[in-house]
């Protein structure tokens, strides 16, 4: 009985809140947690933390390769598509390395660098994302959308003193 490291803080509060675990403050740390739901583990049935979690199956040296690439793309970008000018050799390996970090879309950077290449090149590469980031974007988005004040006109007399 022994929680798998992959489980980060914000995954085991989720779990808290999704059984609906209770007395359990969420402000305390990840070890904290991780011996308080060890007493509500057999009434809760927690034995699937003991295995990896399957939304977090990148180490911490794959995920940063990825952002590499995603970074080698976003360059790219910046100094006009120049190829010469890149880390790239030919245009070929930029489609490659978009199209592998094209399944890491939860990370940002790859979703900017996938973007520009849709743009520049006319692709139709789609990032995979989990429905946890698809739901947090989505509402990033409403955000945006009710923020946008537009145009305000008013009529009247104003005084302006430059004093």
């Amino acid at each position: 009985m022994r929680i798998h490291d992959s489980y980060s803080k914000k995954d085991l509060v989720k779990v808290i809140e999704d059984f609906n675990i209770p007395d359990i403050d969420l402000k305390l740390t990840r070890y904290d947690i991780v011996k308080i739901l060890y007493n509500y583990w057999e009434d809760y049935d927690l034995s699937f933390l003991e295995n990896e979690n399957p939304v977090k199956t990148l180490s911490i040296k794959e995920k940063n390769d990825i952002i590499i690439k995603a970074k080698k793309i976003i360059a790219l970008h910046k100094n006009g598509y120049n190829i010469d000018r890149s880390l790239y050799n030919n245009i070929q390996e930029v489609f490659d390395d978009a199209e592998f970090i094209s399944q890491y879309g939860d990370i940002s950077s790859v979703r900017r660098a996938i973007n520009f290449i849709n743009e520049k090149y006319d692709k139709n590469i789609i990032c995979t994302l989990t429905d946890e980031i698809k739901d947090l974007l989505d509402q990033k988005e409403e955000i945006k959308k009710s923020s946008n004040i537009g145009f305000n006109f008013k009529r009247g007399k104003f005084k302006v003193d430059f004093t």
